[in-house]
């Protein structure tokens, strides 16, 4: 890449900088960009990705991409066109340097450090490494994080300052979570504040996969991309010196029931949104293996990372009417169209999916998604 594409780059992130952070940069360790699949991109958007990779453009950090539109198995049957599309795009990314691990959960992939700095745009990753890593990011937009990432710095806005991450909310929710009830606990939190910076005590996640359902239901159903959670979150104690508390909300279990609904006989069940890890994925394997083939299909979205280490796990589970993919996502996918119900243990995906397909889809915890399957 030539100096004058890297200044240009440079100058553009700056530029954005004086409208955002009074002209303040901060260099950055990781990127990670959202907005990859063709079906949220469109024609404009390939083309200025494609731009930006022709000019020669390069990351100048590690720089992983959200799931696109068509899984690395072609699993996920999609049109030529829209297979196309999506194809140019990840020519163009990996033209860039970026990773070829599409992924809605690069935190699995960086083990990122407490007070390092980054231009993630993927909410519920951004979230998740605020909150249980004190990793910083802003939720940035997936072109200034693509921009970001060839620039190597990204604008300072608030949530780069510890000023700006002090705690502006109480909130009490003497609940043990399992990842259905932490995704609920983290749409409540969200529809209730709206904004802002929750600090939240007595709150049990209940192993890895509740954390990513809180963190990707906290950022979906608002604008909040960090909680401090007591006993938890690094420096939390630092956080709760600092805190400036304008809110105070109390959470029960009553609370959540008006999210949960009939299961309205679904057609497919769907679990991995965020991306389910490798240990999560063993576990849900290891109680189809004895039970055997489910009567309902289900579908499983993981990282390329885990499909490739359990490559022959995925085959077998084929047999069982398990069909695992990878590197994309119900959420992104078209595929997504052909059904009328879906069941899921995410709440991101209980708003996005009909929003996006006009799809029914309704949550329920995992153990009962995967008995609903052999209802």
């Amino acid at each position: 890449m030539s100096y004058d594409r890297v200044v240009g780059v440079a100058e553009t992130v700056r530029r954005i900088a004086d409208a955002v952070s009074g002209g303040e940069v901060v260099e950055i360790e990781t990127a990670h960009v959202s907005g990859v699949s063709y079906l949220t991109l469109g024609e404009y958007g390939v083309r200025f990705i494609e731009e930006l990779a022709a000019s020669g453009a390069k990351v100048k950090v590690f720089t992983t991409s959200n799931p696109s539109g068509v899984d690395i198995s072609s699993f996920l049957e999609v049109s030529r066109e829209f297979a196309a599309g999506q194809r140019r795009v990840i020519d163009a990314f990996l033209k860039m340097g970026i990773s070829p691990i599409s992924t809605c959960a690069p935190y699995e992939l960086l083990r990122v450090k407490p007070g390092t700095v980054h231009a993630w745009a993927e909410s519920n990753a951004i979230t998740y490494i605020n909150t249980f890593r004190d990793a910083w990011s802003d939720k940035n937009p997936g072109p200034l994080a693509l921009l970001s990432a060839v620039a190597g710095f990204v604008p300072k806005t608030d949530m780069y300052t510890s000023e700006g991450r002090r705690p502006t909310a109480r909130v009490h929710a003497k609940i043990a979570a399992d990842p259905l009830k932490a995704g609920l606990i983290g749409a409540y939190i969200g529809e209730s504040l709206g904004s802002g910076i929750p600090y939240i005590s007595d709150l049990t996640l209940n192993g890895e996969e509740a954390r990513r359902e809180f963190a990707a239901a906290l950022s979906t159903y608002s604008s909040i991309i960090f909680a401090v959670l007591e006993g938890v979150t690094p420096n939390w104690r630092r956080y709760l010196a600092a805190a400036d508390f304008r809110d105070r909300i109390t959470i029960s279990e009553e609370d959540l029931s008006k999210y949960l609904k009939d299961l309205d006989n679904p057609d497919v069940i769907y679990l991995g949104c965020p991306h389910l890890d490798l240990e999560t994925l063993l576990r849900i394997s290891k109680v189809i293996f004895e039970r055997g083939r489910t009567k309902r299909p289900v579908y499983i979205s993981t990282s390329p990372g885990v499909y490739g280490a359990l490559r022959e796990l995925v085959d077998r589970l084929r047999g069982y009417n398990v069909h695992v993919f990878a590197g994309s996502c119900l959420v992104v996918s078209p595929y997504t169209r052909r059904f009328r119900v879906i069941a899921t243990d995410s709440m991101k995906s209980v708003y996005y999916i009909p929003r996006l397909h006009g799809v029914k889809t309704i949550p329920c915890e995992t153990t009962k998604c995967i008995d609903y399957a052999y209802a």
